[in-house]
């Protein structure tokens, strides 16, 4: 095993960066209707042949995530008594179908969880089994999830087990650091070693010019560096964030070393695609990252030669803490196959799905030495990247409050007007804190 973890409860929000997070890969953008997915043999759409149970899954962006399908034929194969039917939801729509077709009295075995505001209302409007009588009487080893498991019980209950469990990394390109002669990132930097060394990495001007930083445009991929045991975003007072605004606001405005926010809002810029076009020196983005760079470059779209590092900290703020997502995958309480969606749960987000996924480069929230063997030694993965995903403690980005989505609307439109210098730092965070604190007052 690697590190003994420890996971540490910080109630914070669900963020654009958690996504809104991934496709489970990284925020996806498709508007596809709600619709079975074409494919024939991942789906069942014949239906169950005889002697068979079908139950449906429920996703998003299935036709373009590299491990559903994989996942799916998976389980079938090792279980022909049972075929599973996808029902395949856009990612822009997921959040808010996923309600409608429950309230709707949907009998969908499985659900899969896209946002923790979701997972609480869901919870909340009692819509998900709870599972802990499940993974009792299946004999379930939960030390694998690294205490996951634990940041998303509500009221002491279980109501989805873990899949993955994203946190950010530091990617940084290594011909852009040869061509200037310096030396890589490292792990565990401080945030003024960082600043540092992306002055350093920011050369050129105008369409030519390479950006030594990037901080991308969703709130939290800003606000997850100021959260810690001690601070959170539901604490109604952001000071706390005042040093982390004030570092990147510094390295866009001072330093010119970082991409302007007003740019990359209003271009509607994704992640992906400076780091892909090697226009940026070193990218802080989520674990799904990895398995996005293997993939593109697969497809032969980039040619970038890349790295990752553990991501920095402030001085006085423990290294190796790493602020993290998972994505659970429930059962619906109207389940018409609650046995069957049980065994497809279990698979997915156990030793069986784990390696699977880990060996697509993606990390799952399932992890031991089998699983991080499987996932640093995929093809196309670089050095030290078991190194980089090594995390020492956990504090959880996602809270687990009724008002998880209003709160998330509110830090959105503060965090707009003071990136974009509407509004100076002290007095962006004094309303975000008014704002707040009138919300959670009500």
């Amino acid at each position: 095993m690697r590190h003994n973890k420890l996971w540490k409860k910080a109630m914070a929000l669900t963020c654009a960066a958690a996504c809104a997070a991934t496709t489970l890969a990284g925020c996806g953008s498709s508007t596809q209707a709600e619709k079975p997915s074409e494919k024939t043999e991942a789906q069942g759409e014949s239906g169950a042949a005889e002697g068979q149970t079908e139950i449906t899954f429920t996703v998003w962006d299935y036709e373009t995530t590299d491990y559903w399908k994989k996942l799916v034929e998976a389980f079938e194969a090792e279980n022909p008594d049972i075929k599973v039917k996808v029902m395949d939801i856009g990612a822009t729509d997921y959040d808010t179908k996923i309600p409608v077709l429950l309230s709707s009295g949907d009998t969908s075995d499985v659900i899969t969880i896209k946002s923790m505001n979701i997972y609480n209302s869901l919870v909340e409007k009692n819509q998900l089994m709870p599972l802990d009588d499940k993974v009792k009487e299946s004999g379930v080893d939960m030390a694998p999830y690294q205490g996951s498991d634990e940041g998303i019980r509500i009221d002491d209950k279980l109501y989805g087990l873990p899949f993955r469990n994203d946190y950010y990394l530091l990617y940084y390109n290594k011909t852009l650091f040869d061509q200037a002669g310096v030396e890589y990132p490292k792990n565990d930097m401080t945030w003024d070693e960082y600043r540092e060394l992306a002055k350093k990495m920011t050369s050129g001007e105008g369409n030519d010019k390479i950006y030594g930083g990037y901080c991308h445009t969703w709130p939290g991929s800003l606000y997850r560096w100021g959260l810690s045991e001690e601070h959170s975003m539901a604490d109604g007072e952001y000071s706390f964030l005042k040093p982390v605004y004030e570092l990147f606001l510094g390295m866009q405005n001072e330093d010119m070393s970082a991409m302007d926010y007003g740019t990359l809002k209003t271009g509607n810029v994704h992640y992906s695609g400076p780091f892909y076009k090697e226009q940026v020196a070193m990218e802080l983005m989520g674990t799904w990252f990895a398995n996005m760079i293997i993939n593109t470059k697969n497809k032969g779209e980039t040619s970038v030669e890349w790295g990752a590092v553990r991501a920095p900290h402030f001085e006085g703020q423990e290294p190796g803490t790493a602020v993290s997502n998972p994505t659970p995958i429930a059962i619906n309480k109207n389940a018409a196959h609650p046995e069957e969606a049980w065994r497809f749960v279990e698979f997915m987000c156990t030793e069986p799905g784990a390696n699977i996924l880990a060996g697509l480069g993606t990390l799952p929230a399932y992890q031991n030495e089998k699983t991080i063997d499987t996932l640093v030694n995929v093809e196309g993965m670089p050095e030290g990247f078991r190194e980089a995903i090594a995390a020492d403690n956990f504090v959880l980005e996602c809270q687990m409050i009724p008002q998880a989505g209003a709160l998330e609307q509110i830090v959105a439109e503060e965090h707009d007007l003071i990136m974009l210098g509407a509004n100076s730092i002290d007095d962006g965070l004094a309303n975000m804190a008014k704002r707040v604190n009138d919300l959670l007052s009500k």
